[in-house]
């Protein structure tokens, strides 16, 4: 009997650990806007991506799905096309990452809300840069038991973690894992994310004149 009740602790424990039921769901709400950019290009098929209005979204249904857990949530403040610039001879020299960033207009990037452009392809499945998110369309990833069932926002997830302060994890079933279908949260980062997107929040308020919240 005693065996019997330990194996059902251990049971309820894993499963508690990596359920799909959010642990902050009873978390007061920061809901932080976001502006997403479907990055076009004639001349540069890697920048150029296929996804549509009802694809970001659907993907951003599943991203909150995913950061109710920390009790955040993504308000879409837009989503449109912006066309790539050709980088110029100085960019040839530059990591990946900051060659993609020079060909995304400055005038169409926001100072307040988190900017995720959606490309065709980069080396990683996406990243975070100097402010910019950017995750491409061809995402794809190894699938773990628990794990979201669709690449993309998984990816943007991920990404969106990194904004929040986030840094990588080994544990195939965190969100912070690099590659994986994982995307949970500890109450450590969960704390991080939080107090950093009221920092971002209360910096879009700033910005706009409106009273600060979530103090």
């Amino acid at each position: 009997m005693k065996r019997f009740l330990v194996s059902l602790f251990l049971h309820a424990a894993f499963a508690n650990a990596y359920s799909v039921e959010p642990s902050g769901a009873k978390l007061p709400i920061i809901s932080l806007p976001v502006r997403v950019h479907l990055v076009q290009s004639g001349a540069i098929p890697e920048m150029h991506t296929t996804l549509v209005e009802a694809d970001i979204r659907r993907i951003f249904v599943k991203v909150n799905t995913v950061w109710a857990q920390a009790g955040i949530q993504f308000e879409i403040e837009s989503i449109g096309p912006t066309q790539a610039i050709a980088p110029g001879p100085e960019a040839q020299s530059k990591l990946e990452f900051a060659q993609v960033k020079a060909m995304i207009p400055k005038e169409r990037l926001s100072q307040t809300v988190l900017d995720v452009c959606y490309v065709k392809k980069v080396g990683p499945n996406g990243f975070f840069y100097e402010e910019l998110i950017v995750v491409k369309d061809t995402a794809s990833l190894k699938e773990v038991p628990g794990g979201l069932d669709e690449p993309l926002p998984r990816v943007t997830s991920h990404e969106i973690g990194h904004a929040l302060g986030l840094q990588h994890r080994q544990d195939t079933r965190n969100l912070m894992a690099s590659g994986t279908t994982g995307f949970s949260l500890n109450e450590t980062e969960i704390a991080m994310a939080r107090a950093k997107a009221k920092e971002r929040l209360d910096k879009y308020h700033s910005s706009q004149g409106e009273p600060q919240a979530l103090r």
